[in-house]
């Protein structure tokens, strides 16, 4: 789906996801609906779709400012950022890179939640001193107040990319020295924290309100599976970082002289294990011409394999499957997954 940019600063771009629109109208009917239910004699429908809708956007504008802040202190610690994008109730940052220290990473996840709470206070301040009686103007601070205050208190919960998550990770690292304990901590109470919340949700969908609970479940199921990713690819990282190149069972590309002929072509195939590697590449004294294969054989009579030479039969190398070394490694995987004998 598509992003609009709406800023940018820094370089970066400020973008919004065309999905926030569409959760923004449906918040807006759930706040518009439950100001009828509770203060139906006080407001009318047309007031409480202006509460709903000034609520959104006065959230959206502070989301905004408080985003502007923190990317400037993710700057400050040296965090490079290709883009970031709202979504409903916060952002995705897009990095090239990552703070390299434990203390900038403390600093940059504890910067968004003293924001949303000191944003609280002040809204609270302005409740205080307002001479104002109009209802509608109170209604819409206090439940933007109230809002501000709940995100606040979401983003410091210890789950994946959350800042809770971020502070609990970094103090780990900061504590024991290791990153990837850090990480597998993080991992480890995402995992145990969201299965308490999917029952806690489960609980409340039989009990007390089914869409609380129906929320609460979701968040459990998300939390779940983004620990079950993080801790699949943990074990990968893990895998990568401690194989070496020696001990991996490489397939070794079968070379041949461009004189050879074909009975002795034919010794070589008889030899060869791995019957789905068919594929010999022809060097003129150590240099690479072409390529054939095993399949070529059937195209000589037996009788003539003595004087036909696989020279004849060389293709050239730009026939056969290749990529640049600049590809990205994904992309080179898909590819050798496509060729029928996995070789580039």
């Amino acid at each position: 789906m598509r992003s609009w940019q709406v800023l940018n600063l820094w370089g970066i771009p400020f973008k919004i996801h065309s999905n926030w629109f569409i959760l923004s109208f449906l918040f807006s009917w759930l706040v518009s609906a439950e100001v009828n239910f509770t203060s139906g004699e006080v407001y009318t429908l047309r007031e409480s779709w202006l509460i709903a809708f000034t609520t959104v956007f006065l959230l959206l504008g502070l989301i905004i400012f408080n985003q502007i802040i923190h990317t400037y202190f993710c700057i400050r610690e040296g965090m490079k950022i290709k883009n970031i994008t709202f979504y409903f109730l916060g952002a995705i940052l897009q990095t090239e890179k990552d703070c390299d220290n434990p203390i900038g990473n403390i600093k940059i996840s504890l910067v968004r939640p003293f924001l949303y709470l000191l944003s609280f206070l002040v809204l609270i301040f302005i409740i205080s001193i307002t001479d104002s009686k109009d209802q509608l103007y109170l209604n819409i601070i206090t439940r933007l107040s109230n809002l501000i205050l709940y995100l606040g208190i979401f983003n410091l919960l210890p789950i994946g990319s959350l800042d809770g998550g971020v502070l609990f990770r970094s103090i780990v690292w900061y504590l024991s020295g290791s990153k990837t304990k850090g990480r597998y901590s993080l991992n480890t109470i995402t995992l145990s924290f969201s299965l308490v919340v999917f029952v806690i949700g489960l609980f409340f969908i039989f009990n007390v309100s089914f869409l609380f609970g129906i929320s609460l479940s979701m968040l459990g199921i998300l939390g779940i599976n983004s620990a079950r990713s993080d801790n699949q690819f943990l074990k990968i990282e893990n895998i990568l970082k401690n194989t070496e190149i020696g001990s991996l069972k490489l397939k070794s590309l079968r070379r041949i002289e461009f004189d050879l002929n074909f009975k002795d072509l034919n010794n070589l195939a008889k030899q060869n294990d791995d019957k789905t590697q068919k594929y010999y590449f022809i060097t003129n004294n150590g240099r690479w011409g072409g390529f054939l294969t095993e399949d070529n054989l059937k195209d000589v009579p037996m009788r003539k394999w003595h004087k036909t030479f696989v020279s004849k039969f060389e293709r050239p190398m730009n026939e056969f499957p290749t990529q640049v070394e600049s590809k990205p490694l994904w992309k080179i995987i898909e590819a050798l997954e496509d060729t029928s004998e996995g070789i580039l």
